[in-house]
């Protein structure tokens, strides 16, 4: 019994990750896109919940017949006081890791820079999640464009369970 108390202190996220459990359960919203060569709306479900120490995503994007899918993996780095995500999708070669903080409800990620299988070098995104109360949350993502931020969609979620 001893082992097993020890493993179980061994997987619980710490209490800066157990601040986005707000987030847990399943969300739909509908995102508006305006990047180039692709515009319009998409409908997105998101499922979050734990998987041991981590804070697991998975979400769902469907535009006009292209679906996307990605799933995430959440942690908090200590000694760099920032939550992290490593983000594997089926619209890019390679994962996406981001770093971030959450202040005042809002939790904003930027990511390195990634192959997002579109042509052109690699992307650096931000992404912004807004928590305006425990059923609704504003979400939006921009590409970073020279010294500024392009905003590519935009969206409003409801927590559905």
């Amino acid at each position: 019994a001893t082992c097993a108390g020890a493993f179980a202190q061994l997987v619980q996220a710490p209490a800066e990750l157990k601040k986005l459990d707000w987030l847990l359960g399943t969300w739909e919203g509908k995102v508006a896109w305006t990047m180039p060569g692709m515009s319009g709306d998409s409908t997105m479900t998101m499922k979050s919940e734990w998987d041991g120490a981590f804070f697991k995503s998975v979400s769902t994007t469907d535009m006009g017949g292209m679906k996307s899918v990605e799933t995430g993996y959440g942690w908090y780095d200590k000694d760099k006081k920032l939550y992290k995500f490593c983000t594997f999708t089926n619209f890019a070669p390679t994962p996406r890791f981001e770093s971030g903080t959450f202040e005042n409800d809002t939790l904003t990620m930027v990511s390195d820079p990634w192959e997002t299988g579109m042509p052109g070098p690699a992307t650096v995104a931000r992404a912004t999640m807004v928590k305006k109360s425990a059923t609704e949350a504003t979400f939006m993502l921009e590409f970073k464009n020279g010294d500024k931020w392009d905003k590519v969609a935009e969206g409003k979620f409801q927590k559905k369970k």
